[in-house]
């Protein structure tokens, strides 16, 4: 008896990402010190674009282009709580001017999402528009149910097992 490979189906992970209206943020300052977060956010051009306050913690860690993105399961919805399904996505972030085009065509889609607020966050001089960019992430659907991708279309993904996990430690 052979045992399968498991796969997934990339609508799944698409309708799942799709069902949040915001993301949580790992990030952490020029020491190493970590930091959580989170941010609404607008998907276009395969790409999360958040607006944030240059007053919070995390916009300068943003600024050092390296973060981490993560959707997660509500745990009221979950089977089990150490199966929560979950996106963790690596991100390049890069920062938008107020005077870029970026700015000026994506601020429409923050309105049209979140509403009247987005009027008084623009402003606010303290916003900046931060877009982060996928650059590789997982798919954790449940114990053996890890699958790595490198883009949001979800076509390439494969499936993490105990030989690969084996070979990270050992590397």
């Amino acid at each position: 008896m052979t045992a399968t490979t498991p796969t997934i189906d990339p609508d799944i992970c698409r309708e799942f990402l799709h069902g949040f209206s915001s993301l949580l943020l790992a990030s952490s300052d020029d020491a190493g010190v970590p930091e959580s977060s989170y941010s609404p956010f607008i998907l276009a051009h395969d790409a999360f674009f958040i607006l944030v306050s240059e007053l919070s913690g995390h916009t300068a860690n943003l600024r050092r282009q390296q973060v981490s993105v993560m959707f997660i399961e509500n745990e009221s919805e979950a089977s089990n709580i150490y199966t929560r399904r979950r996106l963790i996505i690596q991100c390049k972030a890069k920062e938008h001017s107020r005077t870029s085009t970026c700015w000026t065509s994506t601020l429409p889609f923050f309105r049209e999402r979140f509403g009247e607020t987005i009027s008084v966050i623009e402003t606010l001089a303290d916003f900046v528009l931060m877009e982060l960019q996928p650059l590789n992430g997982r798919w954790i659907t449940g114990f053996g149910q890890a699958f790595s991708f490198d883009q949001l279309d979800f076509l390439n993904a494969h499936h993490i097992g105990p030989n690969q996990i084996k070979r990270q430690r050992t590397s």
